[in-house]
């Protein structure tokens, strides 16, 4: 009975050893899934992923302009979870709101990061080091965020977004784009001083443009040279979205921001009938101030800034990112700006390995000292 016992025993033992030795092997070769969080700060939903080799540092990533009304997907998209895992491949955390309001959300998306962020440090401890980055819009909150917290924030990559002052940038793309398509096609857009107590985009807006620029070819043509658009097919949809932008706008800041009177427009077939023929409009005192405030770049950096856009984007024109520069020399902080560019055709269009090279060279940068040199990433 006794060396029944004990052969039972080292059986089991066996057996033990052996279950133990597969688990070992199992969670080895197994992949082991990041840990992801999902809840709500004020009204502003957030994601949280951490990787499971944390190297104790955060990116907080801020996303670009959603047309108000529209199904909130962020999370969802494959573009965004190949740009978290970018980080994460990295052994970096990643933080991200889904802001409290949608079109040109800036208030909102800088006050929703920074509670983001501030939640992250009280639940998972404060990070060695933190980034903050973000596409289009989000790139403007992205150099918000690094002008308003240097003390938190280790370094900068706002990606293809415009780097101007919003009531200078938005009024030379958007507002000049629609009010001279106004008086090349008239009666084809719904006017300015009008936007605010429209209802938004509709399918509508977007097909009478069609017709219009397909009505007239050559003068749409004309048209999109004059801003940078390459093709007339690319048209309709900037200034689709472009309408919907300034009706948001005009919205959100309760009137007009923008103001033609003193624009002497250029690089049309005819500039003097141009001049003559626009309508001129005056800005909203109120909502001129609230587009200063979201937002007008100091340049004022402590920590480095390192910029990627493409060669080409019918949205946002390089030089509109690398105005910055100019901003950074006023302030005197002209050595921790930095622009870099990918040959890439698109608004955003900057794929993952391009992204995560521009990060690594940011990385550099904190870590070694090192300034990347500007120019392109392969």
């Amino acid at each position: 009975m006794k060396i029944i016992l004990r052969l039972t025993l080292a059986g089991i033992l066996v057996m033990m050893l052996v279950i133990a030795s597969y688990t070992q092997d199992t969670k080895t070769t197994a992949k082991v899934e990041a840990k992801v969080e999902i809840g709500q700060i004020n009204g502003a939903s957030f994601r949280i992923d951490l990787p499971v080799q944390w190297n104790q540092g955060l990116v907080m990533y801020c996303h670009g302009y959603e047309v108000a009304g529209r199904p909130r997907s962020n999370w969802d998209n494959s573009q965004t979870k190949a740009l978290v895992e970018t980080f994460l491949s990295r052994g970096f955390a990643v933080a991200q709101s889904e802001y409290s309001g949608q079109g040109w959300a800036v208030k909102e998306a800088i006050e929703d990061t920074e509670s983001l962020r501030r939640y992250f440090a009280s639940k998972y401890g404060q990070p060695k080091e933190t980034y903050v980055t973000g596409h289009s819009m989000g790139a403007v909150i992205t150099i918000s965020t690094i002008e308003r917290y240097p003390d938190i924030y280790d370094g900068a990559m706002p990606m293809c977004g415009p780097l101007n002052p919003s009531i200078v940038g938005l009024k030379d793309r958007v507002f000049d784009m629609l009010v001279t398509f106004d008086y090349f096609f008239p009666d084809t857009i719904v006017l300015p001083v009008k936007l605010m107590t429209d209802n938004k985009l509709t399918t509508t807006v977007a097909e009478k443009i069609r017709t219009a620029i397909t009505a007239n070819p050559e003068k749409a043509e004309m048209f999109a040279k004059r801003y940078q658009i390459a093709t007339v097919n690319e048209l309709a949809g900037v200034l689709t979205f472009f309408h919907e932008i300034l009706r948001e706008l005009q919205q959100r800041t309760g009137g007009n921001p923008f103001d033609n009177r003193n624009t002497i427009y250029s690089g049309f077939d005819d500039d003097v009938a141009v001049n003559r023929g626009v309508k001129r409009y005056s800005a909203d005192a109120k909502a001129a101030e609230y587009m200063r405030q979201y937002y007008t770049p100091t340049g004022h950096i402590s920590d480095p800034v390192l910029t990627i856009h493409t060669t080409y984007d019918p949205l946002v024109l390089a030089r509109d990112v690398c105005v910055y520069d100019s901003t950074s020399k006023i302030s005197g902080s002209q050595d921790l700006f930095i622009a870099k560019f990918v040959v890439a055709r698109g608004h955003c269009n900057i794929s993952p390995q391009q992204t995560g090279m521009g990060f690594d060279n940011l990385l550099m940068w904190v870590h070694e000292h090192k300034r990347p040199i500007a120019g392109e990433i392969p």
